[in-house]
């Protein structure tokens, strides 16, 4: 498996764990859809495709600029954006190459600082975070009430 093979396997689990994650969501009852936690669980879902968009963007050097990153967005909202990402994501991991994981992507923080990394780091990167905040997800949704989705790598290959 060549590393932008690994990458299209992360994008692919990127698809499959935020379905499970908005399905979660979904599952929290109607009695607690109002409350903090789940409004706070759809902000952080908005924020992971927020900044998918904006890593994107600096990889293909150009700037997003983004005014609020927790953004009151609706499942479907989510979802729609999710799906347009990952379609952008994919197009753009077809055309990369393996040298093309060492070139340096140069880009600006969302508080203006100018930074570099590797198209391999920033690629490594947007997996984590996004995982990072689908595990909050769990929490929240599991608080209000609802059914945690289990996103683990493994969830998604694992045979039985």
């Amino acid at each position: 498996m060549t590393l932008i093979d690994h990458f299209k396997t992360m994008l692919a689990y990127e698809t499959w764990a935020n379905q499970a994650s908005l399905a979660s969501i979904e599952s929290v009852p109607p009695s607690a859809r109002s409350g903090m936690l789940f409004t706070r669980a759809l902000q952080v879902m908005a924020h992971n495709q927020l900044a998918r968009r904006v890593w994107l963007a600096r990889l293909q050097g150009r700037t997003e600029t983004i005014p609020d990153w927790f953004p009151s967005w609706t499942v479907a909202e989510i979802a729609a954006a999710a799906a347009q990402l990952d379609g952008t994501w994919s197009a753009y991991l077809a055309g990369l190459s393996e040298t093309d994981l060492t070139k340096i992507a140069s880009y600006r923080s969302s508080e203006g600082t100018a930074y570099s990394s590797t198209v391999h780091e920033v690629l490594a990167h947007v997996a984590n975070h996004s995982t990072y905040h689908r595990g909050q997800v769990a929490r929240l949704v599991s608080e209000a009430g609802g059914r945690r989705a289990s996103t683990d790598f493994i969830a998604m290959t694992r045979k039985s």
